[in-house]
């Protein structure tokens, strides 16, 4: 178990590591869809769920070795729906407004909210795992420790 998750804080640390390049080229690239073509956008904003979606499965996957209560495991969980959940709206939101505005900008409606109360939720994640399992680390804390 120990040296899943060195390699898992590898993947990571690695991650991290290419992070700046990738978000130039990204900036470089929607900047380019804006230019030419406004469709261009649509993979775009769905590679970046897709990215979110499996860095929010990889802090599931290191924090719940470290996890000892079953409903902190259940939070953690939570906290990964609320990631997949994040990724989605943002994706078809991207994708409604470029092809279909008026559903467009309600599911823009729908995905503001939900980014307005993503502090709200963290917090209420955060005390919730904190409540069944005091000693259990950040994700930061793990990379770090890891380290």
């Amino acid at each position: 178990m120990e040296n899943q998750i060195q390699q898992e804080v590898r993947w990571v640390k690695r991650i991290r590591r290419i992070g700046v390049p990738v978000l130039v080229l990204y900036i470089l690239s929607m900047i380019v869809a804006l230019l030419f073509e406004k469709m261009l956008l649509i993979p775009l904003m769905w590679s970046v769920a897709l990215f979110l979606i499996f860095m929010g499965h990889t802090q599931y996957r290191l924090l719940r070795h470290f996890s000892t209560h079953p409903k902190s495991l259940r939070w953690l969980q939570v906290e990964y729906a609320d990631t997949w959940i994040s990724a989605i709206l943002m994706g078809t939101f991207m994708t409604t407004l470029l092809t279909t505005e008026s559903l467009g900008f309600g599911i823009g409606f729908l995905f503001g909210i939900w980014g307005l109360t993503e502090k709200y939720r963290s917090r209420i994640i955060a005390r919730q795992l904190k409540q069944y399992d005091p000693d259990i680390p950040t994700y930061d804390e793990v990379i770090e420790r890891m380290s």
